[in-house]
């Protein structure tokens, strides 16, 4: 479960730098926010970049104690920075593992290069120096600054596994 976290928060969160898209997007931190120590036995992330002309880049290291199939929900939720305050905006998803996994057209391929397959077994995940593509994504975003909240659930009962925050800049290139 770890590690699909790990995946799914680095591929929602490491949004970077657009590659021939005609969107950017510039992370500036990201924050974990709380992990439930019963389903990781450790979680960390961090956020750097080598030099000031590099992209940022996201290390995740995580260790799952169960397996993850579609008992686990990802929820992405996007706040736009409005009034000195995130504010809720419509841009938000909800997906059960395997199913993001197997059918997202956007995520689930990035996740696979990864290492986050499905069911996702018990063991260690370690991503480092990850950037994530963005020449898959449509180039317009409604809103430039926001936090993008992502939050792993258990399906049946909608335990809190782990909450993380991105906070990133968007751009629209012509």
């Amino acid at each position: 479960m770890p590690q699909i976290l790990l995946q799914i928060a680095l591929l929602l969160s490491c949004l970077i730098i657009a590659a021939n898209c005609g969107l950017e997007i510039l992370p500036e931190r990201a924050k974990l926010v709380s992990f439930n120590e019963k389903y990781f036995s450790n979680f960390s992330l961090n956020l750097r970049r080598f030099s000031r002309t590099t992209p940022f880049y996201y290390n995740v290291e995580l260790t799952t104690k169960q397996t993850w199939t579609n008992n686990v929900t990802v929820h992405v939720i996007f706040n736009e920075y409005l009034h000195n305050e995130y504010r809720r905006s419509f841009i938000e998803f909800h997906r059960t593992y395997c199913d993001m996994v197997k059918y997202d057209k956007f995520i689930g391929p990035t996740m696979h290069k990864v290492g986050l397959l499905c069911p996702h077994p018990v063991e260690t995940l370690r991503v480092i120096n990850f950037t994530f593509p963005m020449n898959t994504f449509p180039n317009v975003f409604p809103f430039e600054k926001s936090r993008i909240d992502t939050e792993l659930t258990v399906t049946a009962t909608n335990e809190s596994m782990v909450l993380l925050y991105h906070y990133v800049t968007i751009r629209n290139l012509p």
